[in-house]
């Protein structure tokens, strides 16, 4: 029973100390929101609005002000003061433990605060921005009025160096002052949203006009000075240069006159203000001039050079067509004894037949130069074709020349060496007589005779009234490894006849002893007397003996070779 009383006890005291912390937490929220309140109520935002009236409104801005103002003025009026009543009523319920009804009104009282404030600030910031509008506007007219007046005395003092434009510049100017005057007065009625609009059209007009003072001028410039007193030097210069004899690629006179052409559509430009198309049509100009100036500077030059080089092409000329003749001569005099394989004679016609078109353009040159029709620019470019044409043509003559000088030589070479390869072998025909052989295979005298018909045919292509040097040439090469390969094979007879030789009569020595010696020196004897294998032969007899007396043949041909080292 006592442990029942003092749970029951317990809970009592857990449920007051609840309640009272409860019932305080309440209390602090209703005081702050009792402060919010007079907080709000006694705002400097007030003042604000007031002096906020002071300053003229009309149109958007002022429907704006108002309505942000009226927002304003009720909640203060009549929201915050049914609140603060509405508090009483939530103090005395929490008074009496009323603590769930206490709490939800807390929450949407609070919601309804949050609202207050933000419409608070709200309100600060429009009041701030009608301020700043109203100072921006101020500052902008005091600003456009100066921008203003400085183009009007810009315009009104330089108007000399705006020549055509000047009617649609002050035309410009006099819609500006039409657009600035209704600018202000909108902006001095305070209507800002409207004077916003205005002011963008406004400041890109005087933007633009200011560009097109600064951008004309120099235009104006060219168009009334610099370029046509530069077209008069040149129809002067060209006048002059004409008289002197000289000629030019175009027509110097025309292209003055189409560009005088562009001048007087540049003055419609300007006329109009189309700018773009005038700073277009003044470059076009620029170009156009240099362009005259840069070939009657070059036609100028070029004569100088052209004038200073003529001599030394003329006796270039005829030397190359000295050099040409001797050429030819020499080639049909050559061309009587030898053939020609590299297209000699075609090739010095060619460069004849280009010498007489450098000769044809020199002599050209010369009339022109009479008749005063000379494009000297053009001439110089050919002369330093033909200076390069003509070395061209130098070297290649010299070229043939020495090609066609060396064929004599060639030609005693040639016989030369066909006496050499004559006495050669007629000496290789006396090395194998000496021998006294049996005879000779049919294979060696075949090549023998093969490589005599080629000195007997070079000697008669060598003899011919007109020879071919490529094709003696071409047999001399051949002939020389013919005869190489005929100076091997004799001395493969001579020495192989003569080893063999040596090895029968050693043999003699073995055949009694060893029938196999006898025998091989039958077959040896067969082989070399009735077959002329000489080679066959050696071999034969070689391998008899070094079987019954080894290192028998190595000692023999050692032998051989010492006493007959020219066979080796």
């Amino acid at each position: 029973m006592t442990l029942v009383l003092s749970i029951i006890v317990i809970v009592a005291i857990i449920a007051y100390f609840s309640f009272f912390y409860i019932q305080r937490r309440n209390s602090k929220r209703i005081e702050h929101i009792q402060q919010q309140i007079s907080e709000l109520v006694n705002s400097p935002l007030h003042a604000g609005i007031a002096n906020a009236e002071q300053i003229k409104l009309a149109g958007a801005s002022l429907s704006m002000f108002e309505e942000t103002k009226q927002g304003y003025l009720y909640l203060v009026n009549h929201q915050l003061p049914e609140i603060s009543e509405h508090l009483d009523e939530i103090a005395e319920a929490n008074m009496h433990y009323h603590f769930f009804q206490v709490g939800s009104e807390l929450k949407n009282i609070e919601l309804k605060m949050q609202d207050a404030a933000k419409l608070e600030e709200k309100t600060k910031l429009e009041i701030s921005d009608v301020k700043k509008d109203n100072q921006e506007h101020q500052k902008k007219l005091k600003e456009l009025e100066e921008k203003y007046q400085e183009l009007r005395k810009t315009l009104l003092a330089k108007n000399f160096s705006y020549g055509p434009s000047v009617d649609k510049l002050e035309e410009n100017l006099a819609q500006i002052e039409t657009d600035f005057d209704h600018y202000a007065d909108v902006a001095n009625q305070g209507d800002y949203v409207r004077a916003n609009e205005l002011l963008g059209s406004l400041e890109k007009k005087t933007e633009a006009l200011e560009k097109d003072l600064k951008q004309i001028p120099p235009l104006y410039r060219n168009l009334k000075n610099i370029f046509p007193e530069q077209l008069d030097e040149i129809s002067a210069g060209y006048k002059q240069l004409t008289e002197q004899k000289y000629a030019f690629k175009t027509d110097i006179n025309k292209n003055v006159l189409e560009l005088r052409a562009l001048l007087g559509q540049n003055v419609i430009n300007l006329k109009k203000l189309d700018l773009v198309e005038t700073a277009k049509i003044d470059k076009q100009l620029d170009t156009g001039i240099n362009d005259l100036y840069d070939e009657l500077e070059q036609e100028l030059s070029a004569r100088e050079v052209v004038e200073e080089n003529a001599p030394g092409l003329k006796k270039f000329i005829e030397h190359a067509e000295k050099q040409q003749r001797d050429l030819l001569i020499e080639l049909d005099r050559l061309n009587q004894n030898y053939t020609f394989n590299h297209d000699e004679l075609e090739n010095g016609h060619k460069l004849e037949k280009r010498l007489k078109v450098i000769a044809g353009q020199f002599k050209q040159y010369q009339e022109s130069v009479e008749k005063g029709a000379a494009v000297y620019s053009e001439i110089l470019k050919q002369q330093k074709k033909q200076a390069a044409d003509l070395k061209d043509i130098e070297e290649k003559q010299a070229t043939i020349s020495d090609g066609v000088q060396d064929l004599w030589r060639e030609e005693q070479e040639a016989k030369e060496a066909l006496l050499e390869f004559d006495s050669e072998i007629h000496r290789l025909k006396r090395e194998v007589e000496k021998l006294n052989l049996p005879g000779l295979n049919k294979e060696y005298l075949d090549y023998f005779y093969r490589v005599s018909d080629e000195i007997e045919k070079l000697d008669q292509d060598i003899n011919r009234i007109q020879i071919n040097m490529d094709e003696i040439t071409k047999a001399m090469i051949n002939l020389q490894a013919d005869m190489d390969v005929l100076g091997e094979k004799t001395n493969d007879i001579i020495a192989s006849s003569s080893l063999a030789e040596l090895l029968l009569q050693y043999a003699n020595r073995y055949r009694v002893r060893y029938p196999e010696v006898a025998h091989a020196s039958a077959e040896a004897y067969e082989l070399f007397n009735h077959k002329f294998d000489y080679a066959a032969s050696l071999e034969k007899i070689a391998t008899a003996v070094d079987k019954v007396e080894p290192g028998a043949y190595k000692r023999i041909e050692d032998e051989y070779y010492a006493t007959n080292p020219a066979k080796d």
